[in-house]
This record gives structure tokens, C-alpha cells and sequence, in this order.
């Protein structure tokens, strides 16, 4: 399983990356070669597995493919395999969007594959779908903002609480496209980080947003500071999408790390 201590970073890990199974523009194989050609010391591979209880929502357009799990891992265990030495070692990973109304039965399914970690994440309220388009926010008016946004972080919540998570997936999403007022959910953060250290979870300093409309890291730096007071364990990921961006953005987010109290 994933798992490091508080307060240190862990060095050459990179373990919130997408492929062509999902979302992502590179094969399995292309991002594992890649990222042990970069010397990376733990490269983790962590796929859309999104399950909705309910029709409407556009997950088939960006989840892997639910009935091919048990390929996708073969397919990795395979890699790994060939791949894996001395200085280097990949892991199986799923990031799961988390709904209240069915996460219990979606962990116990996939408690049956051999899976080294699962990152808990939420990309919904309802079949609002919070990360697609800065267009699908900019017509709300400000109470369509805040409901979406405070039913983001109930799920987060309930997320937070599994201790099947290895990490919380970019904690402060709904910032993405700018249309939101991070501050104004500060405590609502922190709620979420009160519920980690009570279930030993962790969360991750998510590269991506340096690179998007927010052009900031997922969480704020004052949620960072939050989660150390708390000695809640933090891994610095890229959500990458791409080979080339495995480690995008890593040597800023070591600073804001430090800055925040880490080592």
C-alpha cells in the first residue's frame, strides 16, 4: 500500500497519473517507461473509476471502461514485472469518485482486485460534473455556485472518512475556473482535514491547478498550513494526463510544501 509519515515529503514519487484507459493521452506502458526514464523512484498509475448511482452524468466519457478492471490491473502487473527494479517500483492505482449513495459497495468491489492504492476524489454534484468547462459555471448565478460547491465538500467529507483512501484528490476543486471565492469554503476545508486525521488519511498537493484558470495548486497554501498543524501526510502529485507532465510543477510545490511547515 502507499503509505509515508508525517511531516517529511516523499522524494520521486509521482502516483496521480491518467492514461489512455481513461482520460489521459498516453498508454500504459508509454507513462511507466517514461516515468523510470525520468528516475522516478515510485511511479503510481491511478485511472477515472467513476460508478454514478444515478443516469445523467457524462462519466462514460471520461472513466475507464468499469467491465475492464481486472485487465487494467493484469496489464499493470505486467508492467511491473518488466519494469520494476532496485530503483524503481510501480503501483496500482485507481482514483475513485466517491458518492454517498453507493461508496461502501464500490470499495468492496474493488477490495477484490490487487490494487496497491485508491485515491478518493469527488468531480460531481448531482450530474453537475464540477471540473469540465469554465462555461458550465459562468451562467450560475452565486446560490448555484455555493449549493454545488457545499455538496462538493459534503462528499469530500464522506470521502475523507474512508480509510480505504490513500489520499484526497485535489481537495479545493471547485477554484478550478475561477469563478469561486476559495475563502469563502475555507472551513468547509477544514472540516475535511479534521476528518483525516481522525481516519489517518492524507491528502496530496496537486500540480494541476498551477496550469488552469485558478493558477493555483490544489489546496491553497492556507489549507496546506491547516494540514501540518494537523500532521496530516501530504504527496505531491501531477495529476498528469500526459507522459511528459509526470512531474510538472514539482520543484514550485516543494517550496510551497516547506513553506507550509513540511520538510
Amino acid at each position: 500500500m502507499l503509505t509515508w509519515n508525517y511531516p517529511e515529503i516523499p522524494a520521486g514519487f509521482s502516483c496521480h497519473n491518467h492514461t489512455s484507459w481513461s482520460d489521459g493521452s498516453g498508454t500504459l506502458e508509454e507513462i511507466c517507461r517514461k516515468g523510470k526514464d525520468m528516475g522516478l523512484k515510485v511511479l503510481g498509475i491511478s485511472d477515472h473509476w467513476v460508478k454514478p448511482p444515478f443516469p445523467g452524468t457524462d462519466a462514460d466519457s471520461w472513466s475507464m471502461d468499469l467491465s475492464r478492471t481486472g485487465e487494467y490491473v493484469a496489464a499493470l502487473q505486467k508492467l511491473k514485472a518488466e519494469l520494476e527494479d532496485e530503483n524503481f517500483k510501480l503501483l496500482i492505482g485507481l482514483e475513485v469518485d466517491v458518492f454517498p449513495e453507493n461508496i461502501g459497495e464500490v470499495i468492496v468491489e474493488l477490495q477484490k482486485f490487487p490494487l496497491d492504492y485508491m485515491i478518493g476524489s469527488v468531480h460531481y454534484s448531482g450530474t453537475f460534473a464540477i471540473d469540465y468547462s469554465p462555461e458550465s459555471w459562468k451562467d450560475l448565478s452565486e446560490k448555484e455556485m455555493d449549493d454545488h460547491c457545499n455538496v462538493y465538500y459534503d462528499k469530500l467529507e464522506v470521502a475523507a472518512a474512508r480509510s480505504e483512501f490513500a489520499f484526497i484528490g485535489h481537495l479545493d476543486l471547485p477554484k478550478k475556473f475561477g469563478f469561486i471565492d476559495n475563502k469563502k469554503y475555507f472551513r468547509r476545508a477544514v472540516k475535511v482535514l479534521d476528518i483525516l486525521k481522525e481516519s489517518g488519511g492524507a491528502i496530496e498537493l496537486n500540480t494541476a491547478g498551477f496550469y488552469k484558470e485558478c493558477t493555483e495548486q490544489y489546496p491553497a497554501l492556507e489549507i496546506l498550513q491547516q494540514a501540518y498543524k494537523r500532521q496530516i501526510p501530504v504527496i505531491i502529485n501531477a495529476d498528469a494526463h500526459c507522459p511528459e507532465h509526470l512531474m510538472r510543477g514539482f520543484d514550485q510545490a516543494r517550496r510551497l510544501l516547506q513553506q507550509a511547515g513540511y520538510k
